[in-house]
């Protein structure tokens, strides 16, 4: 949850990687270093992953297309979480989603939550110490590993 809060999409094997069955905590290092490793999708991966869905090479997929995908295939979504994206992303009400556009969205979009949480760190040093920590810091997570999927809330 933490890695997607910082722009990252980590796979379940991601995460494996990371948080093995001996793990317990991670400092704030130990997280800076993995978002280091860890880079957040480029325009031309995600373009990429849409054009291998894209069998017609239209530029564009079906909702329909994209429901089937996104519930039945990876970390599965609900109906109603993969609703929300699609009426987010219909930029012309024609059933169809313009890839290259939604792309370009949610990367404006990922990059400006990120200035936002930036700026609200710098301003408020009590916040930062709040969830952050120092450097020094432990986070201790409990309970299972963490879902590689967003939480509704953040939908």
């Amino acid at each position: 949850s933490v890695l997607q809060q910082a722009g990252r999409n980590p796979s379940q094997n991601t995460l494996n990687k990371y948080w093995t069955s001996q793990t317990t905590s991670l400092n704030f290092d130990d997280f800076c270093a993995i978002l280091k490793q860890e880079k957040p999708a480029t325009k031309n991966e995600l373009l990429e992953a849409f054009r291998k869905i894209d069998t017609h090479k239209a530029g564009y997929i079906l909702h329909d297309e994209l429901c089937k995908i996104l519930t039945t295939r990876g970390d599965k979504m609900t109906w109603e979480e993969v609703t929300s994206i699609i009426n987010q992303a219909d930029f012309n009400c024609s059933g169809k989603l313009d890839y290259n556009k939604f792309c370009e969205l949610y990367l404006a979009t990922s990059e400006q939550c990120c200035r936002a949480a930036r700026a609200r760190l710098q301003t408020d040093p009590r916040l930062k110490q709040q969830h952050l920590g120092n450097q020094s810091g432990d986070f201790t997570l409990p309970g299972p590993k963490p879902s590689p999927r967003p939480s509704r809330k953040a939908d």
